[in-house]
């Protein structure tokens, strides 16, 4: 009897091991703007339990602005060095951050990302910048991307009519028809994007994680996509907006 129980226990260690190895966890990869602090990156992040997600801050050094790739190489190194190479990839990326993920999927295509929201960031480039590489929009096709976006800032001469103070909204919502899956339009400026409410309850029901929604708050009541809004009349069609 010893000898078949021996085999028994082998074969159920060898299934363990397999299933073990296989195993994918699900991780939700936060991405933070240009000069964002880590207390900022706390209340950014604070949907998510700190046991499912990963924390990027961009380097802070001025000349790292207009080196999205050297970024998105320190990004890849982070995502190596939390061991999160087979691993199934949320990404949520703030403003800048949304362009260093852009070159970091260009670089990077072997990464398993499944999701990426981006809020605040200027897919679009800006209104007397002409077309180059930094803002090159070029996702994965299949990838579904959400949009988080602000338009509460003033008249700039370096941004639409309707911006955050920083992104026009027209940037933001700069995704391609197979790509851009659902927005929110939020009535606050840029900044205030890190830090409201209902920004976190939309990350969360977007991400499925089924959080109660703080009291007031509605979220998921403002879908904007491509089927229904054509990309070069975003920024002057009538848009249904959180309040």
């Amino acid at each position: 009897m010893k000898k078949p129980l021996f085999i028994l226990c082998a074969l159920l260690l060898v299934v363990t091991a397999f299933v073990s190895t296989g195993h994918c966890r699900t991780v939700v990869f936060f991405v933070g703007g240009w000069g964002m602090t880590p207390s900022q990156m706390e209340t950014f992040s604070q949907s998510v339990p700190e046991s499912r997600k990963v924390t990027f801050l961009l380097p802070t050094e001025i000349k790292h602005l207009t080196r999205p790739w050297y970024c998105a190489n320190l990004m890849y190194e982070q995502i190596r060095k939390n061991n999160l190479m087979e691993d199934d990839l949320y990404v949520v990326a703030f403003s800048l951050g949304g362009i260093v993920t852009q070159w970091l999927l260009t670089d990077h295509p072997e990464l398993r990302i499944k999701k990426l929201i981006l809020v605040g960031a200027p897919m679009g480039g800006y209104k007397f910048v002409p077309p180059n590489p930094f803002f090159s929009n070029d996702f994965p096709k299949e990838l579904p991307i959400y949009v988080i976006a602000g338009n509460k800032g003033h008249k700039s001469l370096f941004l639409r009519e309707e911006n955050d103070g920083v992104v026009d909204l027209r940037s933001a919502l700069d995704i391609r028809d197979q790509n851009l899956k659902d927005a929110a339009v939020f009535p606050v400026e840029h900044s205030e994007l890190e830090v409201i409410p209902e920004v976190q309850t939309q990350i969360a029901q977007w991400l499925d994680l089924h959080q109660e929604p703080p009291q007031n708050i509605l979220a998921g009541n403002n879908p904007l996509s491509l089927q229904s809004q054509k990309l070069g009349q975003l920024s002057d069609a009538p848009v249904n907006r959180q309040n």
